[in-house]
């Protein structure tokens, strides 16, 4: 009995044992783990899951310009023919993707508050750049009464006065954009402008992810965004329809 049990045990050990030095070998057969998962089968089996992973809704809305190194990897990894070449291809793909997330969380995280301080910031300069027009305002009102053959300095402070309407217009408009974005679904599911913006800087950001700090990543996200929004408002405002919100407290 204890020789017939002996048998049973070897043959059992033995089974498992080819089978997966079949898994390992066979060209037919391919078998890895990654992380908690284990991925087995044919080549064309595997290679279809991590198709469907790349392709999920996780990893959708991934920038042109990082999907493409993506698809590289994945290229890459599905035309190795041998068992561990392909494992190792494999791999190098879903550490990329899965780097891709966590990319994505630490992105969201970093614009969403820079976004926040904006809005604070935004706010508490409202006052001093009205402030700054109306002095620029009234000083070119003063001088065309007490001064009006002085040409140049009327044309100086003229200038002046619409660089200070034009910051505060565009201003004002950026202020109204962001007191509309409300909690992390600004980013997560933003609007046309920031998605552009998220576009527009996703290649640069992944590119030194890991390199660069947090607060760098921030700090270079708050002077672009600053920049972006800019821009946008030049195209967009009518400085000669701006209202004053604080004309009462200059009188």
């Amino acid at each position: 009995m204890k020789f017939l049990a002996f048998l049973v045990v070897f043959f059992i050990s033995q089974l498992a044992y080819n089978q997966y030095y079949e898994d390992e070998t066979s060209p037919n057969k391919y078998r890895f783990r990654y992380k908690s998962e284990v991925y087995k089968g044919t080549r064309l089996e595997i290679t279809a899951k991590l198709r469907a992973i790349k392709n999920g809704p996780k990893f959708s809305g991934i920038p042109e310009e990082i999907q493409s190194g993506l698809n590289k990897l994945f290229k890459d990894a599905k035309s190795q023919a041998l068992p561990k070449r392909y494992r190792k291809k494999a791999i190098i793909f879903l550490d990329a993707l899965y780097n891709y997330e966590e990319f994505v969380i630490m992105y969201n995280g970093a614009l969403y508050e820079v976004v926040e301080k904006l809005k604070r910031d935004i706010k508490r300069i409202d006052f001093k750049l009205e402030r700054q027009f109306i002095k620029s305002k009234t000083a070119l009102d003063r001088i065309k009464k007490t001064d009006s053959t002085n040409i140049q300095e009327i044309q100086y402070l003229t200038e002046e006065r619409q660089k200070s309407l034009i910051r505060l217009a565009s201003h004002r408009w950026m202020k109204k954009k962001f007191e509309a974005y409300k909690g992390i679904d600004m980013v997560k599911n933003p609007d046309d402008l920031i998605n552009e913006f998220k576009k527009a800087e996703a290649g640069y950001i992944f590119s030194v992810f890991g390199q660069k700090s947090v607060d760098e990543i921030k700090k270079y996200l708050e002077n672009q965004i600053i920049d972006f929004y800019y821009k946008k408002a030049i195209i967009e405002i009518d400085p000669e329809k701006l209202d004053l919100q604080y004309i009462n407290k200059y009188n």
